[in-house]
């Protein structure tokens, strides 16, 4: 399954700081450039230790969770669903790579929006969707949407559909709450599809596809002086507390941490154009 890209969050504890970040950039490649630049400002110096936090873009491939990753495979077989082509000729499509997993076992989950015609489409956007909006709080760090909130999803403990999805509550929290200083990016108000494809034309911000990957995500400490928060490499549990957290204490293996009970689960994903596909899972 192909990976969308994430935030992630550094958190630098210092008596100097600077602020820095390339966008685009890879995670691996940033990750290697940070302390270096760190390195490079220690002439500047400020009284008092300073909590830095930077958004860095980049592959979710973090080896940062892998102490408390999961290893339990999945048990059944991948399925996709799609809405129907919207009069813009877009596509709403969601991807597992099971319908069923074992208790602490990892599911691996990506939403895009397609291009399904064979040129370029401009569309212009409306206001941000109501509900990926208030999502996006419990989804991502800092509630930092990295598809800007042209696609959106949240996920429910209980069998859900459009009749009773008001009955669900909020939805399950994948980010804990922790106190940090967050990059913003301006939604919108055009954007440029490739033809038959999720990326986008468009090179301002931080957006280059219309794809989400649905994890966990937690903070881990890479040093004494840096934490990196952001995304697992999948979907396994959920944090069962809305109240904010110390980085040291915002891991997988917090108290908080709730690895997936057995149930049926409801992931609803959106888009910025109205479409939205409901999709279930197990947990034996």
């Amino acid at each position: 399954m192909p990976i969308s890209v994430r935030p992630v969050c550094i958190v630098i504890l210092g008596p100097q700081w600077r602020k820095f970040g390339r966008g685009m950039g890879s995670a691996d490649h940033e990750s290697e450039s940070a302390p270096s630049r760190i390195s490079s400002r220690r002439t500047s110096i400020f009284a008092g230790a300073i909590l830095i936090v930077v958004i860095i873009m980049g592959a979710s491939d973090f080896e940062f969770h892998s102490s408390a990753f999961p290893v339990n495979p999945s048990s059944s077989h991948a399925v996709s669903f799609s809405s129907s082509v919207s009069p813009l000729g877009l596509k709403l499509s969601v991807a597992l790579n099971a319908t069923a997993i074992r208790r602490y076992g990892t599911l691996g989950v990506q939403i895009e929006v397609l291009n399904t015609l064979d040129h370029n489409v401009s569309i212009a956007l409306g206001p941000v969707n109501a509900n990926i909006s208030a999502w996006n709080r419990y989804d991502f760090f800092c509630g930092v949407n990295i598809a800007g909130s042209l696609l959106g999803f949240g996920l429910f403990k209980g069998d859900y559909s459009p009749a009773n999805i008001s009955q669900a509550g909020s939805p399950l929290q994948l980010a804990p709450f922790v106190r940090t200083t967050c990059s913003i990016f301006a939604y919108p108000q055009e954007i440029v599809f490739k033809p038959m494809s999720n990326q986008l034309a468009t090179t301002n911000g931080p957006r280059k596809t219309v794809a989400l990957n649905v994890t966990s995500e937690q903070c881990v400490a890479v040093s004494q002086a840096f934490h990196k928060c952001g995304p697992a490499l999948g979907l396994f549990g959920y944090w069962n507390t809305q109240s904010f957290l110390s980085l040291d204490g915002a891991t997988f293996q917090s108290p908080y941490f709730q690895y997936f009970p057995p149930g049926t689960y409801t992931l609803v994903a959106a888009d910025a154009w109205g479409q939205t596909i409901y999709v279930h899972f197990d947990v034996l």
